[in-house]
C-alpha cells in the first residue's frame, strides 16, 4: 500500500503527538518530571485516544473526521499549556504571600523557582499542528500532475481512484524523469 505525501506528514504529526503525551511537560523539585499522561488528569487519556483515532483517520485518508479529532487535540494541548503556565505563575506569586514570616520561605522559594516547563510541549504542539495542517490543507497536487504529465493516463486514473491525492512514488518519478517512459510497441 502506498501513502500520499499528505498521509506521510499526518503519520509524522500523529507520532510526534503520541511521543509528546509521554514526554515530560513539567519538572518539579520533589515530584520530578510529569507528563500529560502521568499527571493523573483525564485529559491525558482523552488526548491518547484522540491521537490514536487521528492516526487511524490518516491511515484511512478520511480528512473530514480528522478535522474533528485534530481540532480537539490541539485545543487540549493549547489549554493545558496555558493552564500549566498559569498554575506555575500563580504558585510562584502565592508562595511569597503565604510564607512571608516563615523562616523557611527562602528554601521554599528556591524550590519553586526550579519548577519549569519541559520539552514535551514542543512535541505536543508540532504534532498537533501537523495534524491540523493535514486536515485543513487543500490538495494542490492535481494541477501539478496535469501540468507535468498531461498525457499520463495511468497516473490520472490512479489519482482518481485514490481520492485525488498523488502517490509519493509517482511524485518522485515525475520529479526525476520529467516525462513517462513510453512502452516499446
Amino acid at each position: 500500500m502506498e501513502f500520499s505525501k499528505q498521509q506521510l506528514i499526518g503519520f509524522g504529526g500523529g507520532v510526534l503527538l503520541l511521543l509528546g503525551i509521554f514526554l515530560p511537560v513539567v519538572s518539579m523539585p520533589v515530584v520530578g518530571s510529569v507528563s500529560i499522561f502521568s499527571s493523573g488528569r483525564v485529559d491525558g487519556y482523552v488526548l491518547l485516544g484522540l491521537t490514536t483515532l487521528s492516526l487511524f483517520f490518516v491511515f484511512q485518508n478520511t480528512l473530514r473526521l480528522l478535522k474533528i479529532t485534530s481540532v480537539i487535540a490541539f485545543s487540549i494541548v493549547f489549554f493545558n499549556f496555558v493552564y500549566t503556565i498559569f498554575k506555575i505563575n500563580k504558585l510562584k506569586s502565592d508562595l511569597g504571600d503565604k510564607l512571608q514570616d516563615n523562616p523557611f520561605s527562602g528554601l521554599a522559594q528556591a524550590m519553586v523557582s526550579t519548577v519549569q516547563i519541559q520539552y514535551g510541549w514542543v512535541f505536543l504542539f508540532i504534532g498537533s499542528l501537523l495534524l491540523l495542517y493535514i486536515a485543513f490543507a487543500k490538495n494542490i497536487n492535481k494541477s501539478i500532475v496535469s501540468e507535468i504529465a498531461a498525457d499520463a493516463d495511468p497516473i490520472q486514473s490512479r489519482e482518481q481512484r485514490s481520492g485525488g491525492t498523488r502517490l509519493v512514488s509517482d511524485d518522485v518519478f515525475l520529479f526525476n524523469a520529467g516525462t513517462h517512459i513510453q512502452p516499446i510497441a
